[in-house]
């Protein structure tokens, strides 16, 4: 199990690693960002321009749908007979009158007929027409007044008008009779030219000052026919372009910097969101009644059959209203597009072209790019602020969650496991807040328990298994005991037999050799064995064998060597001998007491003798050597008549 400085520092690895790939998303993400924002801003300013040109083409259809009621109504109150009033007026007015016009006005108690006051101006420039005629007119008018008055209060600021092929003519809201002589011969002034005569549809006026004050107008004009296509006169409705234009074009400046500016389909300047701009225009427009300032090079508005005109000093403008005018085509609906200028002025900027259908105006937007990198930049920065505040919130609560529930379990459990680990199985775990690792924690718990239990029972059982492997060992050992003596012992006597015994004797050889050490060997053979075996039996045989070998025993000192070497031939190395303990004394002990010793079996008592062989060891004997010259002394002593010790 790795320790509790692995733990920690793998734990700071990970949250590194996971920290450093949310750095290179965020990198990734804000490139990303950047790009689809562009596309998403262009897409929204695309869609306010034209949202906002719609907005002025329906306002402006709504202006044209005024006056075709209008003149409709005036069609069908027209064609109506008034028997009854045929050269007289249903209504008394007061009237003035010049050289030039007539002007008409109700009789009323009322003394509130001031300019622009609610009441109708009514006039007649041609002072020839016949009282059944002005009568008509007269009594149309005062039927179609209650419309005008409703025209009028539907917008913020206009003029309502009808005007008749005979030039009589009826305004809303009232205009004084000093104003009058400037609207002299009606038929013949711009608005009633405005209508569109050849389609029988409204026709538009490009905007021009108002007279009266009110700033930049412009009109509506729509024809009226009678059933048989007879013409009788023009509707007519003027309305203010300033709060229009700047509604529109406030809504097209969102960005820093941004310039949008609203000009007709010839060029010419209507309004614009720069200062400078406007007042440029309204200077050169100061002079000029109907306006005279256009956003085009002289050259280009000379081709279009504009002269004497006056183009703007920022010529970049005026190349922008050539191009513009030169490409675009008409459009039933309103139009908005990114615009891709050739001009170098603009390489900066983001150009919109919307085209209003309705009057054939151009709604032109300019905004930097700069300013939308900068808008996407802040809101990016503020995102990526806010989202970094989080993160990190998030990576600390994280981490104290993760050391709290997760790394100081796993220390506990670290520390625990080492000490289970050295053997102390009494071992437990708690912590009060271990919601992630608790199940770890009993699990932990019960296994020290089993393992506890378990180590208990095996205790047991290895003691009761070692107890009987103890003595299993220790069977073996003797049974192992028992069957090495049996394999170095001689059945019959108990003595080492001839293998063990020649084993020992090279051992001993060696040793003797090497510490020089005495050492000798006794060869020894029961006299006439054979008659023993022969006159009494095997049986009495062995028991003299026995006999002897008590004998020897009890003559020789444990350290010696004794065994049987085969029948009655008897084998002993003596080992440290020494003058007081020699080879000789030991034999001749050992002689003599066979001799005087009498083997006694029931009735029967045998006189048992020895003869024994000499031969000490020498620096060049080996087992065999010395063997055979302790043979060839046993040989000797039998020759010279047994029951003796010889030495060679």
């Amino acid at each position: 199990m790795p320790n509790n400085k692995n733990i920690k520092i793998i734990f700071v690895l990970n949250y590194i690693i996971l920290f450093s790939g949310i750095t290179f998303s965020l990198y990734y993400a804000y490139n990303l960002f950047l790009d689809l924002k562009e596309k998403s801003v262009n897409q929204n300013l695309i869609a306010i321009n034209k949202l906002s040109a719609k907005g002025v083409d329906t306002h402006l259809k709504y202006i044209a749908n005024s006056v075709k009621t209008l003149g409709g109504s005036y069609r069908n109150l027209y064609e109506q007979e008034y028997e009854h009033i045929k050269n007289k007026p249903i209504h008394e007015h007061k009237y003035l009158k010049n050289e030039k016009i007539t002007f008409f006005y109700d009789y009323t108690n009322q003394k509130d007929f001031t300019f622009q006051s609610d009441h109708v101006s009514m006039i007649l420039s041609n002072l020839d027409q016949n009282p059944e005629a002005i009568g008509k007119e007269l009594n149309i008018f005062h039927q179609i007044t209650p419309a005008l008055e409703s025209i009028h209060n539907s917008f913020n600021f206009s003029w309502v008008y009808i005007t008749t092929v005979n030039d009589f003519m009826l305004i809303y809201p009232y205009v004084p009779y000093e104003y009058t002589n400037e609207i002299y011969k009606p038929t013949e002034q711009h608005f009633y030219k405005a209508a569109n005569f050849a389609q029988k549809s409204v026709g538009w006026e490009e905007p021009y000052f108002d007279l009266a004050g009110a700033g930049v107008l412009i009109t509506a004009s729509y024809p009226i026919y009678d059933k048989d296509d007879i013409l009788l006169g023009v509707a007519s409705h003027d309305i203010t372009v300033d709060k229009l234009a700047k509604s529109i074009l406030n809504e097209t400046t969102m960005h820093k910097g941004s310039i949008s500016f609203l000009i007709s389909k010839q060029g010419k300047v209507i309004s614009s969101t720069d200062l400078e701009h406007m007042k440029e225009m309204q200077v050169h427009n100061k002079q000029k009644y109907k306006g005279n300032f256009y956003y085009r090079t002289v050259k280009d508005a000379k081709k279009d059959g504009l002269n004497n005109i006056i183009v703007s000093s920022h010529e970049h403008l005026n190349q922008l209203g050539d191009e513009i005018i030169s490409k675009l085509k008409p459009v039933k609906d309103v139009n908005t597009q990114l615009w891709n200028s050739s001009i170098e002025f603009f390489n900066d900027d983001l150009l919109l072209v919307s085209q209003i259908p309705s009057t054939d105006w151009i709604l032109i937007s300019c905004v930097p790019k700069k300013s939308i990198i900068d808008k996407t930049k802040s809101i990016f920065y503020l995102t990526l602020m806010i989202l970094f505040t989080f993160i990190t919130a998030l990576f600390i609560f994280s981490g104290i969650l993760t050391m709290r529930h997760l790394i100081t379990p796993l220390e506990i459990i670290n520390k625990a496991s080492k000490r289970f680990g050295d053997g102390y199985t009494d071992v437990k775990v708690q912590y009060s807040n271990m919601n992630l690792l608790k199940t770890l924690f009993d699990t932990f718990n019960t296994m020290t328990e089993k393992v506890k239990f378990n180590q208990h029972i095996l205790e047991e059982k290895v003691y009761e298994r070692t107890t009987e492997l103890r003595e299993e060992i220790n069977r073996r050992k003797r049974i192992e005991k028992e069957l090495r003596k049996t394999s170095r012992t001689d059945f019959l006597t108990g003595i080492w037999n001839r293998g063990y015994f020649f084993e020992m004797l090279d051992r001993e050889i060696i040793r003797s050799q090497r510490y020089h050490i005495n050492m000798s060997l006794l060869m020894i053979d029961i006299d006439l064995f054979k008659n023993i075996n022969d006159t009494w039996g095997h049986d009495i045989g062995d028991k003299a064998i026995k006999h002897v070998v008590n004998i020897i025993n009890s003559n020789v000192r444990k350290e010696n060597l004794f065994g049987r070497l085969g029948g009655e031939e008897f084998g002993i190395i003596l080992i440290e001998t020494k003058e007081s303990y020699t080879p000789q004394s030991i034999s001749e002990r050992i002689r003599k007491s066979v001799e005087e010793s009498i083997l006694t079996v029931d009735d029967i008592s045998i006189k048992i003798t020895v003869s024994i062989g000499i031969a000490n060891i020498t620096d060049k004997d080996s087992s065999s050597t010395l063997y055979i010259r302790s043979d060839k002394a046993l040989y000797l002593a039998k020759e010279n008549g047994r029951n003796m010790v010889k030495e060679v």
